[in-house]
């Protein structure tokens, strides 16, 4: 037979998912996996109350060789460069996205200086030693982080109590910003050969938004980030042959 429901058991909110998000990193090289992976395991099954913060430096710790992380490409500057723990703001980006999804207050995060390929512009989270993603629980009772990494991709999953929107994201490419063209000399060219180094690529000034619905109707739309990426120059090396550096600018008399 079947007790009937106890008065507080009535009242109990029932913990379910949430919100989910998740990224593709299968093209990515080993190390990077790996530093992918080591970042959601410290991250997985993390516990938050209601009205506790998360930071993802202090839950995750310091991406050192000391800790298991290994070197993969990180922008810095503008640039991708090798370095130690290359792949981890993959696991901010793909969490931070998760967190607006569930309606938690971002509190502190940071765009990429360049865009990135597993988020839309303006819902990247860089993180380093001195840049944090913070959120804070503001639903009702506590939340569960869940993450997974099994190779090909990187999900997100949040448990709890749902809250009383559903959230959808947006992002608004609002212009470009052409690239610049470096020609550099190398001499191991054959006379007007030219080398393509880098290909170039523009960069861009984005916005992201937040649209809230109730029952299925859209109440609040909030821009959340104005964001500005910057382009990646094209760099050219030639073995310019003497006298055609400008071949068609006529000689002038004075």
């Amino acid at each position: 037979m079947t007790l009937p429901l106890s008065a507080a058991d009535a009242e109990t909110p029932e913990i379910a998912l949430i919100a989910k998000f998740a990224t593709y990193y299968g093209d990515s090289s080993e190390n990077r996996k790996h530093n992918i992976a080591l970042a959601a395991s410290a991250i997985d099954g993390v516990l938050l109350p209601p009205e506790e913060e998360f930071s993802f430096n202090d839950t995750v710790g310091a991406r050192t060789e000391e800790r298991g992380y290994k070197a993969a490409f990180v922008i810095n500057d503008g640039a991708f460069v090798e370095g130690v723990g290359g792949g981890v703001c993959q696991v901010s980006g793909t969490l931070y996205n998760c967190a607006l999804l569930a309606d938690l207050a971002v509190t502190c995060v940071h765009p990429h200086s360049l865009p990135v390929s597993y988020v839309a512009p303006s819902f990247d989270a860089m993180v380093s030693s001195w840049s944090d993603l913070r959120f804070v629980n503001t639903l009702s009772a506590p939340v569960t982080l869940k993450m997974t990494a099994d190779g090909q991709y990187l999900r997100a999953e949040i448990y709890g109590v749902k809250g009383e929107f559903s959230v959808r994201r947006r992002s608004e490419t609002l212009g470009e910003i052409p690239f610049e063209t470096e020609r550099l000399t190398d001499t191991s060219l054959a006379p007007g050969e030219e080398r393509v180094e880098a290909a170039g690529k523009n960069g861009l000034r984005s916005e992201g938004w937040l649209e809230y619905f109730r029952d299925g109707a859209l109440v609040r739309t909030l821009r959340i980030r104005r964001d500005t990426y910057l382009p990646q120059k094209r760099i050219v090396f030639t073995n310019v042959v003497a006298g055609e550096l400008f071949p068609h600018t006529p000689l002038r008399g004075i």
